[in-house]
């Protein structure tokens, strides 16, 4: 025997207990702080290489309680290194890896105790008792996956028969679109040639100009061009909001277009293109082209009016200073007789062909306005059926039929509600109104668990704060259902959904893994 091999046997008789442990219910020796399958790499007859390939050190050294290797590779045993992992076999229950700094440091990390056999700390080993109570969730877990993987199956299958939905509906949404166009710009047509038959037989009903104000008044008249849409659009926009309104067009005896004295909602929503408010810009694009007809009526025979109507003014203001003896009653009698009489000024009767011509330039922006709305709504709807085929909804299509799905959860104070794609709101269960936690950005789960994080950002900004967003973490569960919400940090939301789309049998599981 040579002095290496004595100098070996020496030291492993006299730091056999630092060095090395015995494998459960034998008398085979391993190094401290690994698995046996690792053994091979600690031969006691050879100097050890770090495994980094840093150093090579004596064998002596391994567990010595002295860091050599800047990987820890030496020490698997000690808590000498801090970035040292130390090997918990844990007979019974699940092995693990505990950061080796937690070696000998008076508390049981292992349930074997193997952690602390040089504290003085008696630790109990507990492996089998906890093996049992983990293979009965286990057992479990895996009755949850199987119950819900039935469900996700019937998802995918849906999921799959919705996107070929999607697609056949896209394709005849596409053909119906080509050809409303053409049937849009032939309306157009049809309504330019018929406004412009219209413009002109209205012509004759423009004043003469016997029947202009004298031009010692300082008044001269004004023709209508489309430069003046937007003076006319001031004129409707009496509270000075930007918008014109059906309300605002209901006050002007212009937009009757049926003349018997009422201007429907109808009738409104015909001069503002069926919208229920239009900014300048929309006024001028589209609205304009109905209105611009009834301002000529407007500016031409009522100026003729005006006169009549100061005079009318004038005379109920008179009677009114003659006589304060009058009763209400009568008063507002007078005053009704007063407004009929208005109305009867405003109201003007057409020729038989210019009434024709009217009619038909009436129906033809109907017409157009009918094909115009069928056209944006085709584009509408081709758009969204664009955006569903280009969200990922998952492996195999498998959250396509939660789209648009509201799940609710209700805490002590607040009701939240999660639409799947949409957005996170909260409301006070007293009532008010939802405030936006959030809206659909994208699924933001690790490597390998793509679809266990959604998130939802652009919420409402908090006071004085970020914008409002919120997490929700995914997991396997018999059915699609919100469980909890909480709040970690201000104006950051965390939510816990459970859903038989998580329950992949052949998928392992986000946290299988103990090693640290």
């Amino acid at each position: 025997m040579n002095n290496r091999e004595t100098y070996l046997l020496l030291f492993l008789s006299v730091n056999l207990s630092i060095l090395l442990g015995h494998v459960a219910g034998s008398k085979v020796l391993q190094i401290r702080g690994i698995p046996i399958a690792k053994n091979s790499l600690y031969p006691p007859d050879r100097d050890f290489q770090c495994f980094d390939g840093s150093l090579l050190i004596p064998f002596s050294h391994v567990n010595d309680n002295y860091c050599d290797c800047a990987d820890g590779s030496d020490e698997p045993g000690t808590p000498a290194c801090a970035n040292g992992l130390f090997y918990c076999e844990n007979a019974g229950h699940k092995p693990r890896y505990i950061p080796s700094t937690w070696v000998n440091d008076g508390i049981c990390d292992c349930c074997d105790a193997s952690d602390e056999y040089n504290s003085g700390k008696q630790c109990p080993n507990n492996c089998n008792e906890l093996g049992r109570e983990a293979r009965l969730e286990q057992q479990k877990a895996e009755e949850l996956i199987r119950e819900g993987n039935k469900i996700r199956i019937e998802m995918i299958a849906k999921g799959k028969q919705l996107k070929t939905d999607y697609e056949a509906r896209l394709v005849k949404l596409r053909a119906d679109y080509g050809e409303a166009e053409l049937t849009k710009k032939e309306k157009e047509l049809l309504k330019t040639q018929a406004e412009e038959r219209e413009s002109a037989a209205l012509e004759k009903y423009k004043p003469s100009e016997s029947e202009q104000p004298a031009a010692e008044e300082g008044e001269e008249e004004e023709e209508l061009h489309e430069s003046d849409a937007e003076d006319y659009f001031k004129l409707l926009d009496s509270d000075n909001s930007g918008t014109v309104t059906i309300a605002e067009l209901q006050t002007r005896v212009t937009f009757d277009k049926d003349r018997d004295g009422v201007i429907t909602e109808e009738e409104a929503l015909y001069f503002l293109n069926n919208q229920k408010e239009i900014n300048l810009q929309e006024f001028m694009d589209s609205a304009w082209t109905n209105i611009k007809p009834f301002v000529m009526l407007e500016q031409g025979v009522f100026k003729a009016a005006d006169h009549k109507e100061e005079e009318a003014q004038e005379s109920m203001e008179e009677g009114i200073e003659q006589d304060k003896e009058e009763d209400d009653g009568n008063e507002a009698e007078d005053a009704q007789g007063e407004e009929k009489e208005k109305t009867e000024e405003h109201t003007v009767q057409y020729d038989e062909e210019t009434q024709a011509l009217i009619d038909e330039a009436t129906v033809a922006r109907e017409n157009f306005q009918a094909i115009e709305k069928s056209v944006n709504e085709l584009l509408t709807e081709i758009r969204d059926l664009e955006e569903k085929l280009d969200r990922d909804y998952g492996t195999e299509q498998v959250f396509a039929p939660l789209h648009g799905e509201c799940f609710e959860y209700t805490d002590l104070e607040y009701v939240y509600t999660l639409c799947m794609f949409g957005k996170a709101t909260q409301r006070l269960k007293s009532g008010g109104s939802d405030i936006n936690l959030g809206n659909w950005y994208d699924w933001i789960g690790p490597e390998g668990h793509k679809y266990s994080k959604m998130k939802y950002d652009r919420g409402l900004t908090c006071w004085n704060g970020p914008a409002r967003s919120t997490i929700v973490n995914l997991s396997c569960g018999k059915e699609n259902k919100l469980i909890s919400v909480t709040e970690p940090n201000r104006c950051e939301y965390s939510m816990e959904f459970v859903t038989p789309a998580l329950c992949n049998p052949n998928m392992e599981p986000a946290d299988t893994h103990d090693e640290l």
